[in-house]
Formats: structure tokens, C-alpha cells, sequence
């Protein structure tokens, strides 16, 4: 041991810190960052590549083939083949796309409403009622004048910190989870139509304020309790080896308390949380099923994936031409 790395090492033992645990961590993450630096290096190369990757069975199979020799799938055309590895290199698989861009969409929403409701002061009034029905959030006049887009643009809006926090702490931990087990594109299925699914169910609940004051909806609790649905129906399947059953049961416990918590609180809409959550029951019972199946050729799971995206675009457009 040189001179240095004892002075180090004591230096690191007086702020309470194991010196061997802390190089152990190091050497990890330099392993790591090197295997990512390898993988991102292949990906580009693969971008290139001129012959076409069964999705299904992974046989390398010559560019005007149509169909895998060995499997029998249908195979992408190169150009789309391309396009997907192109988007690997930026997102790589294994990372939790969607679950991380949805929390970093809702904190944006949450500050460009805050700086709107006079920033540092509306942290504990809370986001103002005009700001938030003016970026997206739905009522019932609003719905019943043909703005069906309102139970889309809310997924994404919270009206306090408190509320942001708890959705986002429970995104986090049951997120992950599910978007491993079933896949983005059937992930981002999940959130759009719990969410959506659960305002509907809020709509028709409360649609005697037709004729009251309108009370705005929003937050993303009822995907949280979709969530807590397919994690329900993972544990229902457990002949699918797709799916890590016990990892989700785990997740499914931590969600429930989460909800019996957070549904004694006031102001909590508790028919948007049961829409979400039966909406989470059914698809995922459905998906267990596909992914037990044969499954569904990539390019129309693409197909949902792509026309998903579209509608929380196009809902966010029309919030912003039709206030």
C-alpha cells in the first residue's frame, strides 16, 4: 500500500467511511461505465449493419428476406430495423423510459403551474384553480362540451407538492416494475388508458356538477392504482415466465397500504382510483395472456406504441388552441 492510499484510507475511516466498501463501489461503477461505453459503441455500429435480426429468435438473416427461415416471423423492413437501433443508441434497453419521462413531465407541468400561480407562494396554497383547468386539467362542463382530450392532459397535472410526491414516490417504485415485465409499448398502453379510464369513471360519478360549480380533476393516482391492478393480475398468472411475480406481489403490498393511506386524505378522488385500478386488473390479465402466447409481430406493438404518443400530443395541442 502506497503512502497516499493509507493517508487516504485513514482520512476516509475518520469520516466514518469503509475504505475497501468505497474502492469496491468505484471499481464497480468504472466496470459498468466502461460496458456502457462498449454497448453504445456496438449500437452505432449496428445502426449500419446492412442485414436484417429476427426479433423473435435473434437469427441474423440476409436483407431481402421477408420472412425468418427459422421461426417463421415476419421480419421489419431494414430501413425500420435501422430506426429501431437508432433509438436504442439514444435509449438503450433496460432503462425505464417511459416511467422516468412521465415523473419528469409531471414536475415540469407541476413548475410551469406554480410559476403561473405565483410561484414560491402557491407551494402551500396550492396551484390555482384557473391555471390548472388552463393547462389541461378536465371538469365536468368541459367534458360534457365535447372536450373528451381533458382525460388525457391530466395524467400529467398535479395541483400541490404533497400530491405530486406521493405519486411520484409510488411511480417510482411500481413503475419500473411493471414497464420491465410487460414492455414500453405495452406499458405506455397501461398508463394512458388507466389514467384516462379512471377520469371517465370520475366524469360519470360526478356529472350532477353539470349544473354546480365545476371542481377540477387531475394526478396521476389513478395510473398508480392501474398499476397496482397489473400488479394484481401478474400474481393471478403465475404460469407466465415473463413475468417476475414475486417482485410485483412485493410492489403490490407497498401499493395497497399506499392506497388505504392516501384514501382517507380529503379532496382524493376515489372513483378515478378504482377506474385505474379494475382498468389495471383487465390489462393485465390480457397482456399476461399475450406474452404466454405467441407474440404479437413488433411492428404493431410499434403501431400502439407511436398512435399512444400522438394522443397525449395531440390532447396537449388542443388544450393549447381551445382552452
Amino acid at each position: 500500500m502506497t503512502p497516499q492510499r493509507s493517508l487516504l484510507d485513514k482520512i476516509l475511516a475518520a469520516l466514518g467511511w469503509d475504505p475497501t466498501r468505497l474502492r469496491w463501489r468505484f471499481h464497480r461503477l468504472r466496470e459498468r461505465s466502461r460496458r456502457l461505453v462498449r454497448q453504445a459503441e456496438n449500437r452505432s455500429r449496428a445502426v449500419s449493419y446492412q442485414h436484417k435480426i429476427c426479433s423473435g429468435c435473434g437469427l441474423t438473416v440476409a436483407a431481402e428476406e421477408r420472412r425468418c427461415p427459422r421461426c417463421g416471423q415476419t421480419l421489419r423492413s431494414v430501413a425500420v430495423q435501422r430506426l429501431v437501433r437508432m433509438l436504442r443508441v439514444v435509449v438503450p434497453e433496460g432503462t425505464y423510459t417511459y416511467t422516468t419521462v412521465m415523473m419528469l413531465v409531471c414536475v415540469a407541468f407541476y413548475l410551469a403551474m406554480l410559476m403561473r400561480s405565483g410561484g414560491t407562494a402557491a407551494l402551500m396554497s396550492g396551484i390555482a384553480t384557473p391555471v390548472v383547468v388552463r393547462f389541461g386539467a378536465w371538469t365536468v362542463p368541459a367534458i360534457a362540451a365535447g372536450q373528451v382530450w381533458r382525460l388525457v392532459t391530466p395524467i400529467f397535472l398535479h395541483f400541490d407538492l404533497l400530491h405530486l410526491i406521493f405519486n411520484g414516490l409510488w411511480l417510482a417504485q411500481l413503475g419500473p416494475v411493471v414497464e420491465e415485465s410487460y414492455g414500453r409499448s405495452r406499458y405506455l398502453l397501461i398508463i394512458l388508458a388507466t389514467g384516462t379510464l379512471g377520469f371517465a369513471a370520475s366524469v360519470l360519478y360526478r356529472w350532477g356538477e353539470l349544473q354546480g360549480v365545476p371542481v377540477p380533476g387531475g394526478g396521476a393516482s389513478g395510473v398508480v392504482f392501474g398499476l397496482i391492478g397489473v400488479a394484481l393480475a401478474a400474481t393471478l398468472r403465475q404460469r407466465s415466465r415473463k413475468l417476475p411475480t414475486d417482485e410485483l406481489r412485493g410492489s403490490l403490498v407497498k401499493g395497497v397500504l399506499y392506497g388505504l393511506i392516501f384514501s382517507l386524505l380529503p379532496g382524493v378522488d376515489l372513483m378515478a382510483h378504482l377506474g385505474g385500478g379494475v382498468t389495471g386488473v383487465g390489462l393485465g390479465l390480457i397482456l399476461a395472456d399475450r406474452q404466454r402466447t405467441r407474440r404479437a409481430p413488433a411492428r404493431i406493438w410499434l403501431g400502439v406504441e407511436a398512435s399512444c404518443l400522438l394522443t397525449v400530443l395531440g390532447s396537449f395541442a388542443l388544450v393549447a388552441l381551445r382552452p
